[in-house]
């Protein structure tokens, strides 16, 4: 098969969750034997280079099978190629729409609400021709449905790579570990407001207060870009700055705790990255209220461990509680670990996502074919 991949373009420099989506897309769909097709600027070393020129770039669009969009929270670039004449000229290929997150997200960047109203109409205008919409959560599905009217919907959730996460990859040794400390760990960005750094202060506040009250020791540890120049945060959480993703594995095995923090909003429409890389590296998770953290936390049998997002003290029980059952977080570190091999790879996503295009391309030739 052949798949114009248009609106992303993936850069090796760049750390994000959604240039980390991009990647394992690439590479495990072209494993599964598909050509992916990029634009010329893209610097992924498997996918085939669209050329330069406009009508090079048309006479290679002739030739695919599918139309492939990673949608954030605005219509796509390149949204022509699913517009009328250029569909038509190109020989209307099935269109994919990969939802990650609803046009409220814009919110969080800076759109304003008359933004959002019309990225939300164009949305509906164009889905027509959009013949499926991938989501990486049920609630973003349902959102697809019944707010942009798309009606082929499909969830298939962000996942991880256990083969690179694994709890016996050698743990970094700039984090030191010992029998009376809870390495708690959280990874992001600085510059998404969705994430509750209200609640990671606050907690750390608290237990800093009363350290003196249990002989347990918990240390948060943050991860990702951004904070450094905003740093204000109690002496027991520590910012170790961005990590190159493939350094991330060893940095996730020094810790016991991974922590997937959000504010109520966009955010609930998510499939959190790190919440599946923390299972993978066999870390217990701890999260605020979140339609697929509860999802996958009553799959893991540990809804104790989600708090709500703004009780800090919720928070704190919750790690101390942690800290001093070191055999209950072993045992939800495996089950995790389990859930990702069973469910949440990147190997098996990219097998869904192909199967359920598959289906829409058979539907769409068996229609063409009718007399």
């Amino acid at each position: 098969m052949r798949i114009a991949y248009l609106s992303t373009i993936f850069s090796q420099k760049a750390v994000s969750g959604a240039s980390i989506h991009v990647n394992q897309f690439i590479d495990n769909v072209v494993s599964l034997g598909h050509d992916v097709f990029t634009p010329p600027t893209d610097e992924h070393p498997q996918t085939k280079k669209l050329p330069k020129t406009r009508w090079g770039r048309f006479l290679i669009l002739r030739q695919i099978n599918i139309l492939y969009y990673r949608i954030e929270s605005i219509l796509p670039p390149s949204s022509r190629w699913f517009q009328f004449p250029y569909y038509e000229l190109i020989g209307r290929p099935v269109v994919v729409w990969e939802f990650n997150t609803v046009p409220e997200f814009g919110k969080m960047v800076g759109f304003r609400d008359e933004d959002i109203k019309q990225t939300k109409l164009k949305f509906i205008k164009y889905g027509k021709v959009c013949d499926l919409a991938i989501c990486v959560s049920n609630a973003l599905s349902d959102y697809v449905k019944n707010t942009l009217k798309i009606k082929n919907v499909k969830t298939i959730s962000n996942a991880s790579d256990p083969d690179l996460f694994h709890p016996d990859v050698k743990p970094t040794d700039k984090i030191k570990k010992n029998p009376d400390t809870l390495n708690v760990v959280w990874v992001g960005s600085a510059n998404l407001s969705w994430h509750n750094f209200y609640l990671l202060k606050e907690t750390a506040l608290y237990l800093y207060s009363i350290v003196n009250n249990n002989k347990y020791s918990i240390l948060f540890h943050v991860i990702g870009p951004g904070f450094r120049d905003n740093w204000d945060m109690p002496p027991n959480v520590l910012y170790h700055g961005p990590v190159e993703y493939k350094k991330l594995p060893e940095w996730l095995t020094a810790m016991d705790v991974g922590l997937c923090l959000y504010k109520p909003g966009p955010a609930d429409y998510s499939s959190p990255l790190k919440v599946f890389d923390y299972m993978s590296s066999g870390l217990t998770v701890v999260g605020t209220s979140q339609p697929q953290m509860e999802e996958l936390f009553l799959q893991l049998d540990q809804k104790d461990l989600l708090v709500p997002p703004d009780d800090p003290k919720a928070l704190a029980r919750v790690l101390l509680m942690l800290s001093k059952n070191c055999a209950f977080l072993k045992k939800q570190g495996e089950a995790g670990r389990c859930l990702v091999l069973e469910r949440y790879n990147w190997e098996k996503n990219a097998q869904d996502t192909m199967t359920a295009i598959n289906k829409v391309l058979t539907l769409k030739r068996k229609y063409s074919e009718k007399p």
